[in-house]
């Protein structure tokens, strides 16, 4: 058991407070991680709500099964997609900036071993958060450590954290085996993270149940719309009466052998021959043009159930239940603000990236990075709505009101850190 451990357990307060021991204060919160019990016998963190670690492989294939949720993915990672800007900021000179423009495109290029580069490596990236709820990359340097090497994925599945020495240690799990991961070079990305836990959370958690159920409804509906989507012919046999003298047990076998008979010539019939019987058989048409909205109404339901568990809106699925734009245009609004928040993580982990090659070239730069934004339904009544806020925002600048700072604030424009 490492020290402060120790020291712990070894506080007379019963409640395991800080108050009662100074000590305490210095290297622990009050309150306790969920995980507390596993930092004491140094097992993994589990995934929230005890999921198995086996649901991330569920996932994977549900992400490729289920055409709703391989849309969404789909459509989640164009969303993301939106392209950004580098600005290499505080060169100590002019080669300075050059070098570090090199680099930064040199980087660009070789990461994700050459395979469309970082453009790649960001595209499994947003898959992976969209289908697990987390994304985890590894900084490979060069034999002498004097350049970033490569930036390779990490297969999130295969993560493990367990906590050492007050820090988040990853592991990988791999062939039974745990393999510790250098920290200062893997890189990892949680979705939606529920309170200590360090691990993401994958959209899909919510959803199994109702897959199950729109899968069943869709194979129910297979059947009975084939059942229904042919034509039939129905044909009734109304036995001959008993003859005179014919004991009950003959003419049970007479009436199924005759029946038996009838079955036989109709199972052989080609298309093209007709029947020709007795009065006592009746032959009908049932028609296959019998229609039903119930299916479709029931497997509308389930579908917009996975709709809202993979946080996206009808209309960009290719339904809208309003008969406005407006209602489209807020729908298109909302996905905007949550791609936004997304991509705030993708900026600060792409800056890390950069200022960590350049943290390793000859002279000093830094990188600051613009993630740019969708364009909206209407560019032109957007832009002139950020035309009337620019000029409010210069005019109270101007007057005295607020600072050069806060008027950027106001216009939500992203300033690079102070020189």
């Amino acid at each position: 058991m490492s020290g402060w451990l120790r020291r712990l357990f070894s506080s007379k307060s019963p409640t395991l407070s800080h108050r009662s021991s100074p000590r305490v204060l210095s290297f622990r919160t009050a309150s306790l991680p969920e995980d507390f019990s596993r930092l004491v016998s140094g097992t993994f963190i589990g995934l929230p709500n005890g999921t198995p670690f086996e649901m991330l492989q569920v996932y994977r294939f549900l992400r490729d099964a289920i055409p709703d949720i391989s849309d969404a993915v789909w459509t989640w990672k164009r969303l993301c997609q939106t392209g950004y800007d580098v600005e290499v900021l505080a060169p100590s000179s002019e080669s300075a900036r050059r070098r570090a423009e090199r680099l930064i495109a040199d980087l660009d290029r070789r990461v994700n071993s050459g395979d469309r580069g970082m453009e790649g490596l960001l595209d499994i990236f947003y898959t992976s958060l969209f289908t697990y709820g987390a994304a985890a990359l590894e900084i490979v340097l060069n034999r002498d450590r004097s350049a970033i090497f490569d930036v390779v994925p990490v297969d999130v599945w295969t993560v493990r954290f367990r906590r050492e020495k007050q820090t988040l240690q990853p592991y990988q799990v791999y062939d039974g085996k745990e393999i510790r991961l250098p920290s200062k070079l893997f890189l990892y990305v949680g979705l939606d993270r529920d309170g200590t836990n360090p691990y993401g959370r994958s959209m899909l958690r919510s959803i199994p149940f109702v897959v199950k159920i729109q899968q069943r409804l869709i194979e129910d509906m297979a059947k009975a719309m084939r059942n229904v989507g042919w034509a039939k012919l129905h044909v009734r046999y109304t036995p001959e009466p008993r003859e005179r003298g014919e004991s009950p047990e003959s003419y049970q076998e007479r009436v199924e052998r005759n029946f038996q008979d009838l079955r036989d010539r109709l199972s052989g019939l080609e298309a093209d021959q007709n029947l020709i019987t007795y009065d006592n058989i009746a032959v009908e048409l049932i028609r296959g043009d019998q229609r039903s909205v119930v299916f479709y109404e029931n497997h509308k339901a389930i579908e917009e159930q996975i709709i809202t568990g993979m946080h996206l809106m009808p209309i960009l699925v290719g339904r809208n239940y309003g008969t406005t734009e407006t209602y489209g245009t807020a729908q298109f609004e909302i996905i905007n603000r949550q791609v936004e928040a997304v991509n705030r993580s993708v900026k600060r982990l792409l800056e890390r990236l950069y200022n960590f090659e350049l943290s390793l070239m000859w002279g000093e730069a830094r990188a600051h990075v613009r993630m740019r934004h969708n364009r909206t339904v209407d560019p032109l009544k957007e832009a002139t709505a950020r035309g009337k806020e620019i000029e409010n925002a210069i005019r109270l600048e101007k007057e005295g009101f607020i600072d050069h700072e806060m008027a950027a604030k106001r216009l939500n424009i992203d300033l690079p850190p102070h020189t």
